[in-house]
């Protein structure tokens, strides 16, 4: 689990006012200290990830959001910061409590998750009830090494609480349109721990891979995969890229033979098979030269349109492609990378792209580069986005930034389509999908 990649994890966004308890909350769930607790309004700025295991959720990166009532100077660069946020989570927690009524910050907020169709759960901090039952219960408090009031509830102490919380939410009835589950509790105990943790991963997340693999209906049982890595500067040193790695694990499952070899090797690695590979899946940059040296019999695809396929949605990448030969001097394209690797000489978005676009004729165009989490919000301006094969993003980014593009009149394509389309052999490398894509 501490090896799954942040982008196949689920993503949990923590939101509600300065001091609400948010940071306590992120704690109490994961049982250690992650987030920063302080009775100082505002103690966490900017949005601060952490990946980690939550039984029964698995594998997962939890985001503390800065307090949505940031009143200092910079509170409203942190507002948009926390929208971000609110657009690549697959769901999300919202604190309120007791002691304190909902604000119209609080139901903008909700509204808005609810808007981008994020699954929320609420969670109320028993503020004023578990105070009030500590002080009529003195003599049951514990003082632990942690310096946390840890009391005894009895049965007529929890139907108090459960009986507040209830009335709490029956006044503010917009609470329960708003939230997908509702729980309580108080944030410095354990108590009702796993309760809330039920809860949580009782939700759908939004926008997960979920079942769905990278090879999904292409590989069976005992099936031989060529997987060609070629070996350049561009490439990692002592590793495999990502999608490569994936890919290997995923013909592993499946009980298929996973083949590797770089470019050159291909044909001696098809002429020592008793039997034609199932399929041979290569690198984008190399899918001019792995056309030639691989028979027209095989199927051939790439790892990026794998991704393209795993990640978004194929359809709306291969159909951007058209844009491709409209494309003249002083067209705007935008090339965009969801990671922030180390730009290399022969870099595949920043030179290898734009090198290939002019040799295919396409001169003189206006480019422009974003890399990690960046990606306008206003692409109309945009002839063409290329965009990479997303590995380090999550599904719901992509289907975000591809929605962005699509609503936008603005046709979008990925690095192996794009490469493909430029080499004549698009038709090839989606003919695994035709029928997805054609559906």
């Amino acid at each position: 689990m501490e090896q799954t990649p942040k982008a196949n994890r689920v993503h949990i966004g923590f939101f509600g006012r300065c001091n609400a308890g948010k940071s306590t909350l992120i704690n109490m769930l994961t049982d250690q200290p992650v987030s920063l607790v302080s009775d100082v309004a505002g103690t966490t700025t900017d949005p601060v990830s952490k990946s980690m295991e939550i039984l029964p959720l698995g594998p997962v990166v939890i985001t503390d959001t800065a307090g949505i009532d940031d009143t200092t100077e910079l509170g409203v660069l942190r507002m948009e910061k926390t929208e971000e946020v609110v657009k690549k989570i697959n769901l999300a927690v919202y604190v309120l409590r007791t002691d304190e009524e909902p604000t119209s910050d609080d139901m903008h907020w909700l509204g808005l998750l609810k808007q981008n169709n994020v699954p929320i759960a609420l969670f109320i901090n028993e503020i004023n009830d578990i105070n009030e039952i500590n002080t009529e219960n003195k003599e049951k408090v514990e003082l632990n090494t942690a310096n946390t009031d840890k009391v005894e509830l009895n049965i007529a102490d929890k139907e108090k609480l459960e009986s507040n919380t209830s009335a709490y939410i029956k006044s503010h009835k917009g609470l329960s349109n708003l939230a997908t589950v509702i729980g309580s509790a108080d944030f410095t105990s354990n108590t009702k721990r796993i309760e809330l943790l039920d809860l949580l991963g009782g939700l759908t997340p939004l926008d997960v891979e979920g079942e769905q693999t990278l090879l999904q209906g292409l590989v069976e049982e005992g099936d031989a995969i060529i997987l060609v890595c070629p070996i350049d500067s561009a490439a990692p040193k002592g590793r495999l890229i990502l999608p490569q790695v994936q890919t290997i694990r995923e013909i592993l499952d499946y009980k298929g033979l996973a083949l590797v070899c770089q470019t050159e090797e291909l044909p001696s690695m098809i002429n020592s098979l008793t039997h034609p590979p199932k399929m041979v899946i290569c690198d984008s940059q190399a899918f001019d030269r792995v056309d030639e040296l691989t028979p027209h019999t095989i199927p051939l695809t790439s790892f990026s349109i794998l991704m393209a396929r795993f990640k978004g949605k194929l359809q709306d990448l291969v159909a951007g492609v058209n844009a491709i030969k409209n494309l003249k001097p002083g067209s705007k394209v935008l090339i965009s990378e969801g990671c922030t690797h180390r730009r290399q000489c022969d870099d595949i978005g920043t030179v290898k792209i734009p090198n290939l676009l002019k040799k295919q004729g396409h001169t003189d165009l206006q480019i422009e580069f974003t890399s990690g989490g960046a990606f306008p919000k206003d692409v109309s301006q945009y002839d063409l986005i290329i965009h990479c094969g997303a590995c380090m993003l999550t599904r719901r980014e992509v289907l975000r930034r591809i929605e962005c593009a699509v609503v936008q009149g603005t046709p979008i394509v990925n690095y192996g389509v794009l490469i493909a389309a430029l080499h004549g052999i698009l038709e090839r490398a989606i003919s695994p999908f035709i029928d997805e894509i054609k559906g």
